[in-house]
């Protein structure tokens, strides 16, 4: 469609247009083939879903609602624990606490600033059996301390 006209299609389709803007709009329709064909066809699209709009309601049939209301009656009220009722969804839970809980562990694990042993006491360092340079020293320590 040319741009002369394409600006003024949707006011010329709903009669909208101006005397004057609607005179030139019908002149080019007139000389142009292509642009007339394609104005055709929106005519057409427009009758169809106008149709659509206003073809009268469609009732169910009287099976159909009774059928309707009977599925309805028939399954169980709402409940919070329906979704545990599912041993399969039940299990998703336990696994995802279980993933949860290996998670936040890995993480506080991770976090922990390093581990210092309390300062050896005289009596860990003479019961280590690999021996201490210091243990002599110690050993004197002990022997010399008098409470």
């Amino acid at each position: 469609m040319h741009a002369l006209i394409v600006d003024d299609v949707e006011d010329y389709l709903a009669g909208t247009l101006p005397p004057s803007s609607q005179r030139r709009f019908q002149a080019h329709l007139e000389t142009c083939g292509k642009c007339s064909r394609e104005i055709h066809r929106m005519r057409e699209f427009t009758g169809l879903f106008a149709s659509l709009k206003t073809g009268g309601g469609v009732e169910p049939s009287p099976s159909f609602v009774a059928r309707v209301m009977q599925d309805v009656a028939m399954r169980p009220a709402p409940s919070l624990w329906n979704p545990f009722a599912d041993f399969a969804f039940g299990r998703r839970v336990v696994f995802a606490s279980l993933l949860t809980l290996a998670v936040l562990g890995t993480v506080l694990v991770s976090r922990e600033t390093s581990y210092s042993p309390a300062p050896a006491t005289p009596e860990a360092v003479m019961a280590n059996d690999q021996g201490s340079p210091t243990a002599d020293r110690m050993l004197v320590t002990l022997t010399a301390y008098e409470p």
